[in-house]
């Protein structure tokens, strides 16, 4: 067994047992931290000036909107660096006018026990024009388009969400709509992967709930919270309970899943293993929010070359080693994980 230190990540070579069903305990040594500090004397960043992008003059001229989430880390300086595209909806251009805005843009550093480090943090940004809904057209194709769904009708539901697709620019407005569309299709022809990504792009941001009636907003956030639960993407889930738990619903709905969420707070910190598989798709990237603070990833088939971790204390950059288990210190939890390789690169992440 090798032991490795890289930054705040303690390294510790894979147990044999990695070759086991997921769903079963692997023994591993357990990983004690002397320096553990209460998490009341830490402070995250803060905006201090927060530059205007400026809205892309191509996108502007044909009508298009979009919005773009940055994930990024504040240097003890107030700095903004290892800036990342994680989340967006619209054209490429909207990516650059975020990250030159941001880069412009300066913060308080988050502190621990009034000392300044470097620590995760991201932000929004919106490229709204003044539309104030959708379009009598879309209303009309959508409209069809849901009852053609409900009517078990998929060729008339294909024609129809094709023509809404190479339409052209959508609003922001329609662009929620017409995902809360496709994840009705994918419920019914689809998989539970293609129904959470149209969810996602429903309403998996903080400005959802101004477009969409907050009756269907809220019943597809729990929609959304039993995929995430069932594809095991835990952190999120407890994220999504969150936003539902601000809004007034009866009791016998959130009750259900807040007993779930408190079984998840269990198998966050007992020793319980889970695995969840990853594919790069088309992609050069591939993100997940950790759940529990060791992780290692196997059945690499493709390429990954670096690992990327932004925590809510530090950022830890590393070159992929397949015969390595890695050990986050609790208390510089969440993290977010990127992995950086070739696109149709497929593997399996345990978190344990």
């Amino acid at each position: 067994m090798r032991t490795k230190v890289l930054g705040a990540l303690g390294a510790i070579a894979a147990a044999a047992a990695y070759g086991g069903e997921p769903a079963t305990p692997i023994d591993s040594p357990p990983t004690e931290y002397s320096d553990a500090v209460e998490l009341d004397v830490y402070s995250r960043p803060h905006s201090v000036s927060r530059a205007t992008p400026k809205y892309p003059l191509t996108a502007l001229r044909q009508n298009k909107e979009g919005w773009v989430r940055l994930d990024f880390m504040v240097d003890t300086d107030g700095q903004p660096y290892e800036i990342v595209v994680t989340e967006s909806v619209g054209d490429d251009v909207f990516h650059d006018a975020a990250i030159r805005a941001l880069e412009k843009s300066r913060f308080e550093p988050a502190r621990l026990e009034g000392k300044p480090l470097d620590a995760g943090h991201h932000l929004y940004y919106h490229f709204e024009m003044d539309s104030s809904g959708a379009r009598a057209w879309f209303v009309r194709i959508h409209r069809a388009a849901m009852k053609a769904i409900g009517d078990d009708d998929r060729e008339k539901a294909d024609r129809l969400l094709e023509e809404l697709d190479s339409s052209g620019p959508l609003n922001l407005y329609e662009d929620a709509f017409l995902h809360v569309a496709k994840s009705g299709y994918y419920a019914t022809w689809g998989n539970e992967q293609q129904q959470l990504k149209a969810l996602d792009r429903a309403v998996g941001h903080h400005t959802a709930q101004k477009r969409l009636p907050e009756s269907l907003y809220t019943s597809l956030q729990r929609a959304r919270f039993l995929l995430l639960v069932r594809t095991q993407d835990f952190g999120r889930a407890i994220q999504t309970f969150e936003t539902l738990s601000e809004y007034p619903l009866d009791d016998d709905l959130l009750s259900p899943l807040r007993t779930v969420v408190d079984e998840l707070e269990t198998l966050r910190l007992d020793d319980r293993v889970y695995s969840v598989p990853g594919d790069f798709a088309d992609r050069y990237t591939w993100s997940y929010n950790l759940f529990k603070d060791e992780f290692f990833l196997s059945d690499v088939e493709g390429q990954i070359e670096e690992i990327k971790l932004r925590c809510a204390r530090k950022y830890v950059f590393l070159r992929f080693d397949p015969d390595v288990q890695y050990a986050i210190k609790r208390d510089y939890l969440p993290c977010h994980l990127q992995l950086v390789g070739d696109p149709g690169t497929t593997f399996r992440l345990t978190q344990l």
